[in-house]
């Protein structure tokens, strides 16, 4: 890692607790959660089998938590404002035998979500109950703007960045980027794909699976919105050491939500409107992993197989699983949005709360 100090901690780094969060959402989950409840509650079940699951909880709906859900998972009672753990929480490091994080300026994705001081408060609440250190980074962005194989080598959305720090060049934010992570290999990538919310968030576009497998969206369809982008994101991925296998992922195009599926939402001004005009982004990109597991999301699309394939193919040695996620992307993000990896925690270390 270029004589690095660090070691910056993937998402399938070595003793590590997976961090979800409890939706209650009505303005951004329909049916004042309950779909989207029930997803996070097969999830937790499913990969507590393989993975220690906490799960934050806030504290006015501590009541509608299943009691059957504490049997598999340990929970927290935290304040919070959605359940996009990925974006708000801290990337880790190890150095000298500790584990500090850095968190970057937060802004509710470029005014996708305009209540966001719980989520802005979260990442040093964590650190605390950890007794980790956390550093501040003073650039607006998000975790799911990055995918690193724990090695030196990382793909950076820069497309978001730009749009949430419009200030400041793009010559001045990789500098920025360049120092908060000195000693690491940096690929920048500019574009995203049509229906992210995000406006480039990597995790729907390329993951690293391990030190030498990233997976990337592309799609062979020229009448598919995202061609373009996804051409060019494949040739920069190209240039990333030949060490890393480079795995291809088919990209469906974006789908449309039903009405039913919007009619029961609350339309507030905190969050983005979400009508049925409102594209869904299905990535398979968008999965969640953890030193032992994968879940590759479904869509209930012809893709979905394949996609799975692929990924277990590419991981003989790890659990693959699937699991709907439709109600993810209605509410604007995917499995890998959801979940936070904990890695570095000491043997008998846990998150209590």
């Amino acid at each position: 890692m270029k004589g690095s100090t660090k070691r910056w901690l993937a998402d399938f780094s070595d003793n590590q607790r997976l961090l979800l969060a409890w939706p209650y959402r009505r303005d951004v989950w329909r049916d004042n959660a309950l779909p989207a409840r029930e997803v996070i509650a097969e999830l937790a079940r499913q990969v507590s089998h393989y993975t220690p699951v906490t799960l934050l909880v806030h504290p006015d709906y501590q009541g509608s938590v299943p009691k059957k859900l504490y049997d598999c998972c340990s929970v927290i009672v935290e304040r919070y404002d959605d359940i996009w753990l990925r974006d708000t929480l801290p990337l880790w490091f190890s150095k000298k035998r500790q584990t500090s994080g850095i968190v970057f300026q937060f802004d509710g994705w470029g005014g996708v979500q305009s209540a966001v001081e719980c989520d802005r408060a979260l990442a040093s609440q964590l650190s605390l109950k950890l007794e980790r250190s956390l550093s501040v980074c003073d650039l607006v962005t998000e975790g799911g703007t990055f995918t690193h194989n724990g090695q030196g080598t990382w793909l950076v959305g820069l497309s978001s960045i730009i749009q949430r720090n419009p200030s400041l060049s793009k010559e001045v934010i990789k500098n920025k980027l360049n120092d908060c992570f000195s000693g690491e290999s940096l690929f920048f990538f500019e574009g995203a794909l049509t229906a992210d919310e995000t406006q480039g968030h990597m995790d729907n576009m390329a993951l690293f699976l391990n030190e030498n497998t990233l997976i990337y969206a592309l799609t062979k369809d020229e009448n598919h919105p995202d061609y373009k982008t996804c051409k060019r994101l494949a040739e920069l991925i190209e240039l990333l050491p030949d060490s890393i296998q480079k795995v291809a992922v088919p990209l469906p195009k974006p789908l449309r939500p039903t009405r039913i599926e919007r009619e029961s939402l609350e339309q507030l001004q905190t969050s983005l409107n979400r009508t049925e005009e409102l594209p869904l982004l299905c990535s398979y990109i968008n999965v969640l992993q953890t030193d032992t597991l994968v879940v590759v999301p479904e869509f209930g699309l012809p893709e979905d197989t394949i996609a799975l394939s692929i990924i277990r193919e590419v991981l003989p040695e790890k659990r693959v699983l699937s699991v709907p996620a439709r109600e993810l992307v209605l509410g604007g993000g995917g499995l890998h949005c959801i979940s936070h990896n904990l890695a570095g925690l000491s043997d008998n270390q846990t998150l209590t709360a």
